[in-house]
């Protein structure tokens, strides 16, 4: 290599450099803090935590489920970005999940229809890749292919019109599968945390043993999102 193309190379690495550092117009902690904690993403909070509560409660009225648990996770992280490489679509983003949990014994397909009645009549719209009829084609196979290996076990989900949400229910007999859920940490580049999770030990020596299905209805959306200055 000859030395002008070493200087060359030099220039380029050290201009790389230096638009990183410059460039980058990610928040501060403080920043980005002091917007998750503001009252416009406490309110969106609010009002889109108290949405998903009804129709989840929608969804599960009146049906074969006794309730034995619920778990709400509310968090903020911050983006990163700089002048060459955008990582991020926002600048700061807010999101929730609320998570219920249900036993249930009998024929779980019967309990699955019932929730499906239950999840339509509340004007939610099945998808074509996890709808009842999935349910019903594994369980005429008993779960398995026709050369006897096991099917993975279909869910159900749920578009909630006008939303840019999705509704999930999920089932399983092995409740020793389950791993209590950690509250993440306050490490960069979270900076908001509300988390009210589920002690599955507790569960388990519980409400869930007398249970022959556990049966979890859940949603979430982003309720609050910066994007970065144009």
């Amino acid at each position: 290599m000859t030395p002008r193309r070493l200087v060359t190379l030099a220039t380029a690495v050290t201009l790389l450099f230096a638009l990183t550092a410059c460039g980058s117009d990610a928040p501060t902690r403080e920043e980005a803090s002091q917007e998750a904690h503001s009252a416009a993403a406490r309110q969106a909070s609010a009002s889109s935590a108290e949405q998903i509560s009804t129709l989840l409660s929608a969804v599960t009225q009146a049906s074969p489920l006794r309730s034995v648990a619920t778990s709400t996770r509310d968090i903020c992280h911050a983006g990163a970005t700089n002048a060459l490489w955008p990582h991020d679509d926002y600048r700061l983003s807010c999101g929730l999940s609320d998570t219920r949990y249900f036993g249930a014994d009998g024929d779980i397909l019967d309990v699955l229809r019932e929730v499906d009645k239950r999840a339509k009549a509340a004007g939610l719209i099945p998808t074509t890749t996890s709808a009842i009829e999935d349910v019903e084609t594994y369980y005429a196979a008993n779960g398995k292919t026709d050369d006897g290996l096991p099917l993975p076990l279909p869910g159900l989900s749920y578009l909630v019109p006008g939303h840019d949400w999705t509704v999930q229910v999920g089932w399983t007999r092995d409740v020793n599968a389950l791993i209590n859920q950690a509250v993440p940490d306050l490490t960069w580049p979270t900076v908001f945390v509300e988390a009210d999770p589920v002690d599955f030990d507790t569960l388990r020596s519980g409400l869930l043993r007398r249970s022959e299905y556990l049966v979890t209805v859940s949603s979430g959306t982003t309720y609050h999102e910066v994007p970065w200055p144009s």
